[in-house]
Formats: C-alpha cells, sequence, structure tokens
C-alpha cells in the first residue's frame, strides 16, 4: 500500500515547500554530494521540487509516482521522463541508476521494506533523501487531541529519518535551519492539508481545531534540514539482498 497524492497535488507545493534561500541551499548540497555520478531516480518524485533543478544542471534523472497528478504538476513545472508507478515495485532493470533520491516517501509505505529492496535493486550506488529534523508543535498537538478523543492515527511505514537509527547514512550533512510560521501551519492544518488528516471525520477535525485554537504556540519555531546519504551496500545489508 502507497499513499496517492492525488487529492493535494494543487497545494503540495505550498504546504510542504521550503522558502527558496532554502531550497537553493539543498540543491548546492545536492550537487556537491552527487559530484562524479551521472543518473538519479527519484521514487515519489512529487512535483520535482528536488530533481527538477538537478536536470536543469545535465544530471539525466528519472522520476516516479504513483499520483498522475503530481506527475502532472511535475511535467508543468519542465520535468522529463516521468513514469507513473509504485516504489514497491518499480518498472525498471537492476542497477539502472548510480543514485535513488526517497524524501517525504517511506512513511507513506505500507510495506517499505519491499520498497527499499526495490530501490536497492534498482540503485548502484547511493540512497539520499532530505529531511526536517523537527516537526511542528502545532501538528503534533493535533495529533495527540486525535488521539485523546480515540482517533487511531494511521500507521503505515517509516519516515526517512527514522530510517537512519536502522541503518547508518554513511553522511549526515547539516543543510541549514530556518523558522516556520506556527500561523501557516494551523492554516494548513484547518484545510486538512496533510495526509494523516484525510480520513478524520470533520466534526471531530473541527473539535481538534477550535481547542488547537485555544493553545498557547510560540509565533515560529526552527527547523533543521539535512541531506542524509546511504551507501546501497548498507541498505541491502538490512534488507538481505546480494549486491556484487
Amino acid at each position: 500500500m502507497v499513499v496517492s497524492f492525488d487529492r493535494a497535488a494543487k497545494i503540495y507545493d505550498e504546504t510542504r515547500g521550503f522558502p527558496v534561500f532554502v531550497m537553493n541551499k539543498i540543491i548546492k548540497t545536492l550537487m556537491e554530494e552527487l559530484e562524479g555520478y551521472v543518473s538519479i531516480l527519484d521514487v515519489g518524485v512529487g512535483t520535482a521540487r528536488f530533481t527538477k533543478p538537478l536536470q536543469n544542471h545535465g544530471y539525466y534523472v528519472v522520476g516516479i509516482d504513483v499520483s498522475s497528478k503530481m506527475l502532472r504538476k511535475a511535467a508543468e513545472r519542465g520535468m522529463r521522463n516521468l513514469l507513473i508507478g509504485s516504489v514497491c515495485s518499480i518498472p525498471l532493470r537492476d542497477d539502472s541508476f548510480d543514485v535513488t533520491m526517497s524524501v517525504g516517501l517511506l512513511h507513506l509505505v505500507k510495506e517499505w521494506e519491499v520498497a527499499l529492496r526495490e530501490i536497492s535493486r534498482v540503485t548502484r550506488k547511493l540512497l539520499v533523501s532530505v529531511i526536517r529534523r523537527r516537526k511542528s508543535p502545532a501538528s503534533e498537538e493535533y495529533r495527540e487531541l486525535l488521539v485523546k478523543y480515540g482517533w487511531k492515527l494511521p500507521q503505515l511505514g517509516i519516515a526517512e529519518r527514522e530510517l537512519e537509527a536502522i541503518v547508518k547514512p554513511a553522511k549526515s550533512i547539516d543543510v541549514t535551519t530556518y523558522e516556520v510560521s506556527v500561523g501557516k501551519i494551523l492554516a494548513f492544518l484547518e484545510r486538512k492539508a496533510y495526509s494523516y488528516q484525510w480520513d478524520v471525520p470533520e466534526e471531530l477535525h473541527r473539535r481538534v481545531m477550535q481547542q488547537l485554537k485555544t493553545q498557547a504556540f510560540p509565533e515560529e519555531y526552527s527547523v533543521k534540514v539535512e541531506v542524509l546519504v546511504w551507501d546501497i551496500k548498507s541498505i541491502c545489508e538490512f534488507i538481505q539482498l546480494p549486491k556484487e
């Protein structure tokens, strides 16, 4: 099971994006780390916010996603080489790419170990991710209130930052730290912008939001951005996939 973001395609960049100066630093870091590599696969490519800039800099990039609407957004951005499909069954040959990118994907994949096996199968050298270190305090409080009122939160896969605790990356590179408006996150929560909210009944959602708005949050919170790089052999060892 892989969650499709068809319903979030129109607001994805607005609600999951980075400020321009942060994106510039992320792309700069990725290019420094990927120097010497040629081909990149982006699983869960979404709107191609990372891989379109890499394509612009001469990398051969292919993107795959289960959401046709997200792929349409990526194509509108100018991304080429897009495939519709699941990370749990990648329609590509073994060892097709030097590098695979997985950003904000694995927590949406119930069979995340199958996904890692497929990633390892098609990747020769590296698995790369971009992570945020801190979660929104407003989002965390929203989740806690759901649980308090008896709602069972969906449990699918693991986030890439959680994979770090299971398989040690070869590198963890600090990119930058930036401030996020809590008011903006509250507005996104109000719109049910995040996938864990999509099945929450409207009555419960309104009740949680009403209580959430009475909470005293700071105006902003700091988010640390990092790039994680795994040697694909370490992922193969974890999932017990032989790799020459």
